[in-house]
């Protein structure tokens, strides 16, 4: 982000149109503004906890009878022989089953699961907003 957000101001605003002129100073403000949610999102959703399963997780007395009755068994992570609620998951990087789990994301090292996916839904949001912005400004400027 850090790259783009440079050449982007320093190369396409400043070279092109000016930063001192109303319409650089304009597109260096909204895209400065885009690309400062972008990395607060990406902050939250990186310092997030995902919503690990405690270990002493045990299930609901009504539900389990509920289940029992319509011959349904409760699910145990085979990892962690756990109880996993529904919509758990064990992430084999984490090493830990998260509530609704998504995937483990790469880019912000962690799990995207119950806690932080809408700060992850906003962080993709905000990126790709700020990167079509930038194409755009691009095209038009040029």
């Amino acid at each position: 982000m850090g790259v783009v957000y440079y050449i982007t101001i320093f190369i396409f605003i400043e070279d092109w149109v000016g930063l001192a002129t109303s319409a650089g100073t304009l597109n260096a403000v909204i895209f400065t503004f885009m690309a400062a949610l972008s990395l607060f999102s990406f902050a939250v959703s990186v310092l997030t906890d995902p919503g690990y399963v405690p270990s002493s997780s045990a299930p609901d007395v009504e539900r389990c009878l509920m289940l029992r009755s319509q011959s349904s068994q409760l699910r145990q992570c085979e990892k962690c022989a756990r109880y996993k609620p529904p919509r758990a998951h064990h992430c084999r990087v984490c090493r830990v089953c998260v509530l609704r789990m998504d995937h483990h994301c790469l880019w912000i090292n962690n799990c995207v699961g119950y806690w932080n996916y809408k700060a992850f839904i906003v962080l993709v949001f905000y990126a790709t907003a700020a990167s079509i912005y930038s194409t755009v400004s691009l095209i038009c400027i040029s």
